[in-house]
């Protein structure tokens, strides 16, 4: 699905909206997978905005990347090294972090192995991740909402591996919330987003998810995220 997202456009588009941060052309990914998840990073960043959240991008503050912009393309790499953005709003204050490894909800720290899940994006409570390494998860408890950013078109049995992700991560978004008394409160539901659109089958399983008044958001090509 290529013909639906022009990199090379996107690219500079995301270069100047992060002109402050003194952003380059490569800081938005090699591969057009990458330069997507930078597209929808950037996209959270925006509905925030759009609804009174101040945002303020924290770049690394000491080492190699000490200052820079820098966005973290894959699942290993301590976060301290990449960048984020901080957003508030009067008292209230959270973190948008791209790749960031969240522990399930079923998680217990008796378990003898670690279950956990990176995600493309993450909307966290305001933690410090200074210390933690690339193999920490940041306990479910203080995730607030996630993204999936898949540069591809969406079938059925994408949707539902979707659905399994927010079983595990957030699972109460998975009981009947969409009633008529629902609005949408101050952040983001968890949301699977497609650069392309979504096949019939996809559809089909979206439409069964309004009929269950899942709280989670699938967006495409033709239903973009802002």
């Amino acid at each position: 699905m290529t013909y639906l997202f022009d990199q090379s456009k996107i690219k500079t588009d995301l270069t100047n909206y992060f002109t402050k941060e003194n952003a380059r052309l490569r800081d938005f990914g090699n591969s057009v997978n990458q330069t997507f998840e930078a597209y929808v990073f950037t996209g959270v960043i925006k509905w925030y905005k759009s609804r009174k959240w101040k945002v303020i991008i924290v770049n690394p503050t000491s080492g190699q990347f000490k200052n820079q912009f820098r966005l973290k393309f894959t699942t290993r790499g301590a976060p301290v090294n990449f960048s984020y953005a901080e957003i508030k709003k009067g008292n209230q204050k959270f973190q948008i972090r791209h790749q960031l490894r969240i522990s399930t909800k079923s998680y217990k720290t008796k378990n003898i192995k670690s279950a956990n899940i990176c995600c493309d994006v993450a909307i966290i409570e305001n933690l410090d991740l200074t210390n933690y390494k690339t193999y920490f998860a940041v306990p479910n408890n203080h995730l607030i909402a996630f993204g999936e950013a898949k540069h591809m078109s969406a079938y059925a049995e994408l949707i539902a591996s979707f659905i399994g992700m927010v079983h595990e991560l957030t699972p109460t978004k998975l009981k009947r919330t969409r009633t008529k008394k629902w609005k949408r409160k101050d952040h983001i539901s968890p949301f699977l987003y497609v650069s392309g659109n979504l096949y019939s089958t996809a559809e089909g399983l979206l439409e069964t998810i309004i009929q269950r008044k899942y709280d989670l958001d699938i967006y495409s090509h033709s239903k973009p995220l802002i």
